[in-house]
């Protein structure tokens, strides 16, 4: 059984955002879509998510402060970026760093396996 709560994919491509939440989608996950960080504290308003994939650059800043919120709400968190890895500095909000081009079969992978683990727990 998958989490009630939906995965946020924050992602200031269209495409990779659309096809991360298509692929999401068809894994079984609910999905709510950010292009921007103020799109994703307004979703973060909202609700509440079980796993959120970031993408680091972002065109009104870096995600680094929306990761450190979700991890505070018991998110598990992703930041998926084309940048260097180096330049995403090391945080203990992060759970996963992924480096673009990302095969989204891992990325569905990591998604379910962290869900699963909290689904597990709570049951």
């Amino acid at each position: 059984m998958k989490c009630s709560m939906p995965v946020l994919v924050v992602e200031d491509s269209f495409l990779v955002a659309a096809s991360l939440e298509d692929a999401l989608i068809e894994a079984g996950h609910r999905v709510t879509l950010a292009r921007s960080v103020a799109e994703a504290e307004a979703a973060m308003a909202d609700g509440q998510f079980a796993a959120a994939l970031l993408d680091y650059v972002l065109p009104d800043g870096d995600s680094l402060p929306l990761a450190r919120r979700l991890h505070a709400g018991g998110c598990k968190v992703a930041v998926v970026s084309g940048v260097d890895r180096g330049v995403v500095p090391p945080d203990t909000a992060i759970a996963a760093l992924f480096a673009k081009p990302t095969d989204e079969r891992e990325l569905i992978a990591w998604v379910s396996e962290v869900i699963g683990t909290e689904q597990s727990r709570v049951a």
